[in-house]
């Protein structure tokens, strides 16, 4: 296909201006969107099914929770509740409750916090961490919650990181990829039940920017935002660039498939009026919707 962009038209959703867009996630039962602003701890929703309308798209006009400290990712339980990964630990929470500590995967939030995440077609969450200090450390590290009755534990799967961000799975699950933001580097590794066997080739580079947040779509390939590129890629499994999405803003940070659309979160910059909004534009080619983490106690939907 070539280094092609997108004629498309982008086009700015009325979501809330964020200073830190990340984790978009498209919810098939629920057709709704959430996302998070990082820096400002709040988890954000809009209504919005794959078939309709951009306009019609409807964002909820508070935040559905507001949170201490920065919230990396948030993702949802079988049972409708949701995990929220704040600080070092990872949060239950149902809406009308207050968080409850499920899991503390960093204790030391002053080396590394929790940063992007997501949850495979098993149901189980993965969260990386990234490290706090600056220049940045080795201390990032990609986690993986484990259920032993109705006890929840973590386990490390990969360490040495400098800021592990986006994660993805190939359509057959087979191959994890799991962004290294510091090292600018996508790894590629083998995967199986919750397990990461090895490399599954070496890791892919970006052509510009930094690697942030990703998604794969239906055909295997990955589309991933460039920090400080202005651009979102899809690269086939062997990291060729086929597409280009350039940007109105600088800093792109995630995105997610809701049906054939892609969303884009940014982040504010100062002196640019176009970011900190969420983007979509059609790239006619579709992904899964995002996958429910199963808590041990909940049911299943």
């Amino acid at each position: 296909m070539g280094d092609n962009a997108l004629e498309k038209e982008i086009v700015r959703t009325r979501f809330a201006r964020a200073e830190l867009g990340e984790s978009p996630r498209f919810d098939a039962e629920t057709q709704t969107v959430s996302w998070v602003d990082l820096v400002a701890g709040r988890l954000w929703l809009a209504h919005a099914a794959p078939d309709d309308p951009v306009a019609a798209w409807e964002p909820e006009a508070e935040p559905l929770i507001e949170v201490p400290g920065p919230l990396g990712c948030a993702v949802r339980t079988t049972s409708g509740g949701w995990l929220l990964a704040s600080g070092g630990t990872v949060f239950h929470w149902r809406a009308g409750t207050a968080p409850t500590p499920l899991a503390v995967l960093e204790p030391d939030t002053d080396t590394a916090r929790l940063n992007d995440g997501a949850v495979d077609a098993e149901g189980r969450f993965w969260v990386g961490s990234m490290s706090v200090p600056r220049p940045l450390k080795p201390w990032g590290r990609l986690h993986v919650l484990d259920h032993e009755g109705t006890s929840v534990g973590g386990r490390v799967v990969r360490a040495g990181m400098l800021a592990a961000n986006g994660i993805a799975w190939s359509p057959d699950g087979s191959t994890c990829y799991a962004v290294d933001s510091g090292h600018r580097l996508i790894h590629r590794v083998k995967a199986a039940s919750g397990e990461l066997l090895g490399p599954a080739g070496p890791p892919l580079s970006v052509p510009a920017g930094v690697p942030d947040g990703i998604t794969v779509d239906d055909e295997g390939c990955l589309w991933v935002a460039l920090w400080d590129a202005a651009a979102v890629v899809r690269l086939n499994p062997q990291g060729q660039v086929l597409q280009r999405v350039t940007m109105p803003c600088s800093r792109p940070t995630s995105c997610a498939l809701l049906g054939s659309r892609l969303v884009i979160c940014t982040a504010t910059l100062p002196g640019e009026a176009a970011s900190g909004w969420t983007y979509t534009v059609e790239v006619a080619v579709g992904g899964p919707a995002a996958h429910r983490a199963q808590i041990p106690g909940e049911p299943t939907a």
